[in-house]
């Protein structure tokens, strides 16, 4: 954490994955994405250094009163150091995750595993969950960070846990609590399963066009 103090208050801003929640994130990720240079922009032959320049400092003004949560009006006594300060907290999420290779986490008490078992069984329902870790790995590839609560969800369980539709917002709900280095550690699971998910799909149908054509 990094630790700061503004106007005799402190102030602990998380720096490390393990210290920031997905929830947070978001928050960071949508900031950003609001602030990104259009492809318009980009190709346009006028020259766009003051606009670009003043988009930027936006930015960081933004995702400052984000971090930190406090109004405009009292940033604007802040010293330019601890702006820059807080702003490089970001610097580590800008660097590539290094996966440790998990497949459960703990969370609140309880653990949960990452979905393991459907390429084993075959069933009707592991099916339907390889589907699901498919659309949950383009949701990835498309930046939707947000969608990873539901789908997690869906996906990681505890021993023995059955999945119940009608509970899955609470829990989802729960999950944006989660730190994300565990969120990391489930999207690199996801992008190793997605080929195996791909085959699962691929024999259920195939065992479908069999049927059908008996």
């Amino acid at each position: 954490m990094l630790n700061i103090e503004i106007n005799n208050k402190e102030y602990n801003i998380p720096n490390k994955w393990e210290e920031m929640t997905l929830d947070y994130y978001c928050g960071i990720y949508e900031i950003i994405k609001k602030y990104q240079i259009t492809e318009e922009e980009e190709n346009s032959e006028n020259d766009l250094t003051k606009y670009l320049a003043n988009q930027e400092n936006k930015m960081y003004r933004d995702l400052f009163i984000y971090m930190t949560k406090i109004d405009e009006k009292t940033m604007k006594n802040v010293p330019i150091s601890d702006v820059f300060a807080v702003i490089e907290c970001l610097e580590e999420i800008m660097e590539e995750y290094k996966p440790k290779g998990l497949d459960y986490f703990e969370f609140e008490g309880d653990v949960y595993y990452f979905p393991l078992d459907f390429l084993r069984t075959g069933t009707f329902g592991d099916y339907i969950e390889s589907q699901q870790l498919e659309m949950n790995t383009q949701y990835l590839k498309n930046g939707r960070f947000d969608i990873l609560p539901e789908q997690m969800a869906i996906l990681c369980k505890k021993v023995d846990e059955e999945v119940d539709l009608d509970d899955i917002d609470e829990k989802a709900k729960k999950f944006r609590g989660l730190t994300m280095d565990i969120v990391w550690e489930f999207s690199f699971f996801l992008n190793k399963r997605t080929l195996a998910s791909l085959n699962v799909i691929k024999t259920f149908s195939e065992m479908v066009e069999q049927k059908v054509s008996q």
